[in-house]
């Protein structure tokens, strides 16, 4: 633990060689204050990133054009960029554990920034690839992850409303970035459209700069409080390497000043390890440690509900604070890493659910204005029906994030519903034919799709506990990433082969509505695990 945390009644009996931690927390979310502006920084970055990102299929007809190249080679560039954003988490959090959130993001955003301005100067698509693909993805996915993570450190009994006002950027970013974008290239060329983004991109600096630690909060002494089980003495551990000590024959509120770690051990057999834990190492890592050891941290709901969960997160903090900075990555890496998952049936089958859906969920973005300038509708109105993917698409999180925190609905049942209706509605978009139908198939797209990214992390939740949500959230986006790099090439080389849009969006539609089935299974497989363990638990008796 460093020496800035806050814990409350830790017994140490003799020369125990463990203690045990109290529920308190001791960085408490302040649920409002400067965390309301932590939310408009995150919506922000969501409006940037996610409106760009969603509003590349803008620049993929230019780039066939300039380029002269397949589709499938084009949709090479989107498809890196959101697949290395994906797998570029668990990088981006042992840079968030390192050096904080803030940091990170502008970090990222100088990257992003620069490599989008730099593909102006592109040859061929091979370096759209690499700046494009690689740089700029992975400067977006040192954005991306502080922008969740952010939220959740300054919330949680306000986490659904902060949480939900910063997501929804994503959707309003789309709705009007596509536009703007459009009317950008037809004036002025994709390369000029290009430099705007990058310069945009590049204000993401202000709002990283929001994300203040939330330890700069408090200027208040925050100590390690330590009760001996005899009852003789009690310990206080303050910050900065203070030591604090009142003995069983003063005061209980009268606290001396240790001069040496060696006269705290004098007092009574406490454990090396105890007091070893208490030296202040100074440095970011010391400053930014263990942010990711907060298991709630993805969870996009009120962590209210969930009782009995910081004490857990607490003693694991405790256990992990003797690491030095090499340990603190080390364990973070193995935390959102750890494949121990890949054993548990349920997450099985809700990890090839998210691959299904990830392979589909692009392919819309990308293409859904180069079929709709196919059908003969002008660029304008071309890109209006991906603003109004990205506008039903905010409405969809809001709408299915309130119902599902509703105690009657079963969340789980409102996602694969979701996911299966949205995966037909795409497949049948292939019998649009003009303006008004393809708007009516983005708004059920944009609406239905808003279940995916919304309750992602409340159904990892509900089918393995917050305890295992890091690890689960880790592997999904490693996921994720993979399944997005091979999405849109495949509707590119099918169109490519088949000169129609139509073949990538029935891949689209068939994998996201199996993606929804597949996972109908699970309640059967959560009551043959209950009915098992009843089963061994009348065996034990």
């Amino acid at each position: 633990m460093s020496a800035g945390d806050v814990v409350d009644d830790v017994d140490v009996e003799g020369s125990a060689e463990e203690a045990a931690i109290s529920k308190q927390q001791g960085r408490k979310a302040p649920d409002g204050g400067w965390g309301w502006w932590v939310v408009f920084g995150s919506f922000m970055i969501h409006v940037i990133t996610d409106g760009i990102t969603y509003s590349f299929g803008v620049f993929y007809d230019e780039f066939l054009t300039y380029f002269n190249e397949g589709k499938g080679p084009t949709a090479w560039i989107l498809s890196i960029l959101v697949g290395v954003t994906f797998c570029s988490g668990p990088i981006s959090s042992l840079m968030v554990n390192r050096w904080g959130c803030r940091v990170v993001t502008i970090i990222g955003a100088i990257l992003a920034s620069v490599c989008l301005a730099v593909s102006v100067w592109a040859k061929n698509i091979a370096m759209l690839y690499v700046t494009i693909g690689l740089g700029t993805g992975f400067g977006f996915g040192l954005i991306y992850l502080p922008a969740i993570i952010s939220v959740s450190t300054y919330f949680e009994t306000k986490r659904s409303l902060a949480t939900g006002i910063a997501v929804c950027g994503s959707g309003f970013g789309t709705f009007i970035f596509a536009p703007i974008i459009t009317v950008l290239v037809e004036k002025y060329g994709w390369q000029t459209s290009m430099m705007f983004t990058a310069a945009v991109v590049l204000s993401c600096i202000i709002f990283g700069a929001l994300f203040r630690p939330l330890d700069d909060d408090s200027s208040e002494d925050k100590t390690l409080s330590l009760r001996s089980t005899t009852g003789k003495m009690s310990l206080q551990i303050g910050s900065y390497s203070n030591y604090y000590l009142a003995s069983g024959s003063t005061s209980p509120n009268k606290l001396q000043r240790a001069k040496s770690t060696a006269e705290l051990s004098s007092y009574g057999a406490i454990p090396n390890e105890v007091l070893a834990s208490t030296r202040s190492e100074g440095g970011a890592c010391n400053r930014a440690r263990r942010i990711l050891d907060q298991k709630d941290l993805f969870f996009t709901r009120s962590i209210q509900s969930l009782e009995g969960s910081a004490e857990p997160i607490l003693a694991r903090s405790f256990r992990n604070s003797r690491k030095n900075c090499f340990g603190e990555t080390k364990d973070t890496l193995m935390q959102l890493m750890d494949v121990s998952l890949l054993y548990d049936s349920i997450f099985i089958i809700f990890s090839i659910s998210n691959f299904l859906t990830s392979i589909g969920f692009n392919i819309p973005y990308v293409y859904i204005v180069s079929r709709a300038k196919g059908l003969g509708i002008s660029p304008s109105n071309a890109s209006l029906i991906l603003s109004v993917i990205g506008i039903a698409n905010t409405v969809g999180r809001i709408v299915l994030g309130y119902i599902s925190d509703k105690t009657w609905v079963n969340r789980l049942w409102v996602y694969n519903t979701c996911l299966t209706l949205c995966g037909i509605a795409t497949a049948l978009s292939c019998f649009c034919s003009d303006f008004y139908s393809l708007v009516v198939y983005a708004s059920i797209y944009g609406f239905l799709i808003g279940a995916y990214v919304g309750l992602t992390s409340v159904i990892l939740v509900d089918l393995l506990g917050l305890d295992k949500l890091t690890n689960a959230f880790g592997l999904l986006l490693l996921f994720q990433g993979i399944a997005s790099l091979i999405g849109p090439p495949i509707a590119g080389v099918l169109y490519d082969v088949l000169k129609s849009y139509d073949p990538g969006f029935m891949v689209a539609g068939v994998t996201i509505a199996l993606s929804g089935l597949i996972l109908f299974f699970i309640p059967c497989i959560q009551r043959r695990r209950s009915r098992k363990n009843a089963v061994c638990g009348e065996h034990h008796f």
